[in-house]
């Protein structure tokens, strides 16, 4: 009954003909049964159906008419099952290769010959020196350690570990036959839009969750005559970092990649690393935004400079009705809408000026 009376709204919002509802109705039930229904944020009673009602009855009738083609045209939802096979891919598409490499390299037994490696005393010997950090629990680290069959012993939902976790860690490794402390780490992690999070400038100060993980490891602006646990934990002097997003936007994966560079000549050292994900969000989806003046003009008119704040400022935001570092993305994720996608999608000001139609939860309060 309520998907019923939501519908009338929606027909009556758009004043569609009868023809035009005979078109449309399907597309809707489609994308609210199999995907949008889902998302998490709705409040109690509210589905997509109404929750796109609603939306399109804060624009005038023609605005209504490109807002709702763009949401049947151009959006992107990332489903909690889609999310589920990401994890479940990682550690044979991005984990697995990297394992191997190391292999390879240690035994000069060629690349190409993935069994030979595999069976290799070696790779026994890398993957369980291997360290599986989540950076948030948007990691799923214990999914991701079931799917892969990686020891407990090796996994942790935060970087941030007590010194009782790290005695436990390293006493378990000595207990499967490894002397020594862990020498790859992989933080996971499941999206990023600009990196800034994960690394930035601020007060002419190297900063963010990737840049704290480093100092931690290496005991740089650690107190005095004080030993962080990572240090302890981590061998330093030998090891390699494996950032791994399951979604992420091209260029952030460039950002940070170059943003550790910089760290690591600041600080003199050296240290292979790699930043990759799985499902890679290419930048055409933001040079479409920017240059679609009806998206644009819509967003300008409704999306005020209320936005702004402390945290929001971190990024670009001359255009701030672009979203985070006016990264423009059209992506609702299935838990929560990103703040660098599109504020017409998911902004949801205290003052009810406007309802984007997937709010967004913020983590940050003023």
């Amino acid at each position: 009954m309520r998907s019923i009376l939501a519908e009338k709204l929606l027909i009556k919002v758009m004043n569609w003909s009868a023809e035009e509802v005979a078109q449309e109705r399907p597309l809707i039930q489609a994308m609210a049964n199999l995907k949008y229904d889902e998302y998490q944020q709705f409040s109690p009673g509210i589905r997509f159906t109404e929750s796109l009602a609603q939306w399109l009855s804060q624009f005038d009738s023609k605005e209504r008419e490109y807002a709702y083609s763009f949401i049947k045209e151009n959006l992107i939802f990332i489903t909690a099952d889609q999310i589920t096979h990401l994890v479940n891919i990682c550690f044979a598409q991005k984990i697995n290769p990297w394992l191997l490499r190391k292999v390879s390299l240690k035994t000069t037994i060629p690349f190409y010959l993935v069994t030979k490696l595999r069976n290799h005393i070696s790779y026994k010997e890398i993957l369980r020196k291997s360290l599986f950090l989540g950076v948030s629990d948007g990691a799923k680290i214990d999914l991701l350690r079931r799917s892969s069959g990686i020891s407990n012993e090796q996994v942790f939902s935060s970087y941030f570990i007590s010194s009782e976790k790290k005695d436990d860690l390293l006493s378990e490794l000595e207990k499967d036959g490894f002397s020594g402390k862990f020498q790859s780490v992989y933080l996971i992690d499941d999206f990023t839009g600009s990196g800034l999070s994960y690394a930035r400038t601020e007060d002419g100060v190297l900063t963010g969750k990737i840049i704290k993980f480093l100092r931690l490891i290496f005991n740089i602006q650690i107190a005095e005559n004080k030993v962080s646990v990572l240090s302890e934990l981590i061998d330093s002097s030998s090891f390699d970092l494996h950032i791994i997003f399951y979604i992420a936007r091209r260029d952030s994966l460039n950002y940070l990649e170059k943003q550790i560079k910089e760290w690591q000549q600041i600080n003199s050292l050296h240290f292979e690393f790699s930043v990759d994900a799985i499902q890679v969000i290419e930048d055409v989806f933001e040079s479409e935004a920017k240059s679609n003046k009806d998206l644009l003009d819509i967003s300008k008119k409704y999306i005020t400079s209320e936005i702004l704040d402390r945290h929001f400022k971190k990024g670009k935001h001359l255009h701030y009705y672009l979203g985070f570092d006016e990264c423009a993305l059209p992506l609702v994720l299935h838990h929560n809408t990103p703040n660098n996608s599109l504020p017409i999608l998911w902004w949801y000001p205290e003052n009810d000026q406007f309802r984007g139609i997937f709010p967004r939860v913020t983590r940050h309060r003023e």
